[in-house]
Formats: C-alpha cells, structure tokens, sequence
C-alpha cells in the first residue's frame, strides 16, 4: 500500500477530508518529523511548554518507507520506553498522532544529516530517561540535541526551565525545534487537513 493511499484510508476512517492529499515532499535524511499525539502525556508536554508539538523524531532512511528513529514510552508495546525505529506511517498513525509536521534543518548538510542520523540510531534499545537536564536525560528531543552535536553542526537548542509537580529544573521540549530560525517547513498536517 502506497503511503498516501495509507493517509488517505487514516483520515477517511476518522471522517477527515482529504482535499489536496496525494503525497508528501520529498523527505531527506536528517528531516525533523514533529507529532502532536493523542496521549496524555503528550497533551502534558504541549501544556508545559506552551507547544503545538509534543514529540519528534529524526527521519534516518528513505526505502522501502521512511523510516524514524526516535524515544518514546509507548508506541510499541514491545519496545516500550526507549530509543527505536518506526516507519513513518507508524510515527503519524491516527492513533498516536492528532497532527504532524516536516521541517528540514537548513544548517545541516548532507554529509552532517547522515552523521546524525547514524549517532541517533547507534542509540536504539537504551532507555528513555525523562528527566531534568543536570540528569543525563534521554528522551525524544535530547536524543535529536544529541545527535546534531555529533555532526559538526552548532545547533544549540533552548531549554525551558520548568516548575510544575513532578517536573523541575530544565527541560527539552519539541517546540525548541520547532522554533529554530534556520528550517524549513516542508509539511504541515493542518495545512491540508480539515
């Protein structure tokens, strides 16, 4: 099943209308794929960092389907809460995903998006680490932070200092990313969906 025909079966399922949805641009390695889940948890880390996003992930291959890799609690019950791979269709299922975004780091060569896409992926099976910054965090964003400072790059993300029950100290949230002067949105769910 093509992608986009998979998109289109997703949203006529949840009876959204798919007025311009074909497919999506062309993807490189090192794009950035933000997602705005459906959990909880996810409506938590857009409430504490005033976000539209709650989660990225890096896409790390082309073929057969994009393939992410990316920290998670739960989207894979089997590979629960920790580094993994997930094919984009998996990543913006209707089940985890209420919306979802590309943008590409204009920073980031190609040369560099490949070093990152394979420190990222050098991480998969550790342990998702949510945790405050002074604490070796390992979740979605830090992994992301993690691997463009092993590609030559200078990204320097924002992070938030949080005060709120269960979460203090500094924190990296997806709207870091999102907020970087030097991508380009190259995909935006709500630009095409009803």
């Amino acid at each position: 099943m093509s992608f986009a025909l998979y998109i289109a079966q997703a949203l006529a399922a949840r009876n959204i209308a798919t007025p311009a949805l074909t497919e999506l641009p062309q993807l490189a390695v090192g794009d950035w794929i933000f997602r705005a889940g459906t959990s909880s948890e996810s409506q938590l880390i857009q409430s504490l960092s005033s976000g539209e996003f709650s989660h990225i992930g890096m896409i790390v291959n082309l073929h057969p389907e994009p393939l992410i890799v990316h920290a998670t609690t739960d989207d894979d019950p089997q590979r629960a809460n920790q580094v993994l791979t997930s094919t984009l269709s998996e990543f913006i299922d209707p089940k985890r995903a209420r919306r979802f975004a590309i943008a590409r780091p204009k920073f980031l060569s190609t040369t560099d998006a490949q070093k990152a896409a394979q420190h990222a992926l050098r991480k998969l099976g550790q342990p998702f680490v949510l945790t405050q910054r002074k604490h070796q965090p390992l979740y979605c964003t830090t992994l992301i932070a993690d691997a463009l400072q092993h590609s030559n790059t200078s990204f320097q993300p924002v992070w938030q200092h949080i005060n709120a029950p269960l979460f203090s100290g500094e924190y990296l949230f997806p709207s870091a990313f999102a907020a970087h002067p030097d991508i380009d949105w190259i995909y935006h769910s709500h630009n095409t969906l009803k």
